[in-house]
């Protein structure tokens, strides 16, 4: 039964390992283990160790698991809505500590400081999301405006939105940045680059620049104006009128 409820077992095991970990660390458990251990919190009463094992197997590692959606980790079986979510919001706890902990008075003027600030909004997305990170003349940012977000490889964007929220932020420079999710390298498709010229042309009379586009692969990123692929805008003066775009 998902997440039912059963006579408490298993509890000098539970016990163990909650003192191995206490002592060494969640690092002294296995993969498996951690996910055991975890699911604790969402099924008390029942052994999940046999589950760990099938999600490990199903999904093939760990962080697979972790970064899969609630549906996709509903499809093992013994797994159900609250053990799905509990999977779920740890990952959410994880990114929103990460954006949290960025430094309040950054400056990103470089690509370094850029990316370092830019990496922690993707972690363990599974999905394409592409951000505009607002900032003043000075390279500090302003506010992480969330553009759009869509299934891998596109993303559609309400063009007019975008350009109301972003007015809102007397921003005068931004860097676009989004995630390849799947396995690949951080490295800028032909697509990235008419889509960071269609934003730069839809930014540009309200005054505000685009300085570079972050893309991000699991661990990896890479600068398209380090690579000498940021489009010239001038090369490209036409501007968007339509109110939505797929890219």
């Amino acid at each position: 039964m998902a997440d039912g409820k059963e006579r408490p077992i298993h509890e000098n095991h539970r016990a163990r390992m909650q003192e191995r970990v206490a002592h060494n660390g969640m690092e002294s458990l296995a993969e498996h283990e951690v996910l055991e251990y975890m699911l604790y919190l969402a099924i008390p009463r029942q052994d999940t160790n046999p589950l760990a094992h099938r999600l490990i197997d199903h999904f093939g590692s760990f962080c697979r698991v972790m970064e899969a959606t609630p549906q996709e980790l509903m499809q093992v079986k013994g797994v159900g809505p609250r053990s799905a979510q509990l999977i779920s919001d740890i990952m959410e706890f994880g990114r929103y500590y990460a954006v949290k902990k960025r430094k309040k008075q950054a400056t990103l003027d470089t690509t370094a400081n850029a990316i370092e600030y830019i990496k922690p909004l993707f972690l363990g997305l599974q999905n394409e999301v592409l951000y505009i990170i607002l900032m003043d003349d000075s390279c500090h940012p302003l506010y992480d405006l969330k553009a759009a977000e869509g299934v891998p490889n596109h993303v559609s964007i309400d063009t007019r939105k975008l350009l109301r929220d972003v007015l809102r932020s007397n921003a005068s420079t931004a860097i676009l940045a989004h995630n390849h999710p799947t396995t690949g390298p951080a490295l800028p498709s032909a697509t990235d680059q008419l889509t960071t010229l269609k934003i730069m042309q839809l930014l540009a009379p309200a005054g505000i620049s685009i300085l570079d586009h972050i893309i991000v692969a699991g661990e990896n990123a890479c600068s398209m104006a380090d690579r000498g692929r940021l489009p010239d805008i001038s090369a490209h003066p036409g501007i968007l009128n339509a109110a939505s775009t797929d890219f």
